[in-house]
């Protein structure tokens, strides 16, 4: 997919050498069968690059699962990730 196509499908802004980074890891992650775990300041595009991610995987057909771990307090986030005992 031409970079050009790809900032503009999925709304991804930012200089041409950030971007070039960027949308490479996107497809190389893209290709594997893992979880990923997106870390970064408010408003820096964790949420449009895990939906871009999730859109060129294989997993594309099956939910998207987002979960923002700042808004789960901290004596509860492990349960609610990973379950109750």
């Amino acid at each position: 997919m031409d970079r050009e196509v790809f900032q503009e499908q999925f709304g991804l802004l930012g200089t041409y050498q950030e971007m070039r980074h960027v949308i490479d890891k996107i497809v190389q992650v893209a290709k594997t069968d893992i979880s990923v775990l997106l870390q970064g300041e408010s408003g820096v595009g964790k949420d449009v690059t895990a939906r871009a991610i999730h859109s060129l995987s294989e997993r594309k057909r099956n939910n998207l699962i987002i979960v923002n771990c700042g808004a789960i307090p901290e004596g509860i986030i492990e349960s609610e990730l990973f379950g109750h005992e």
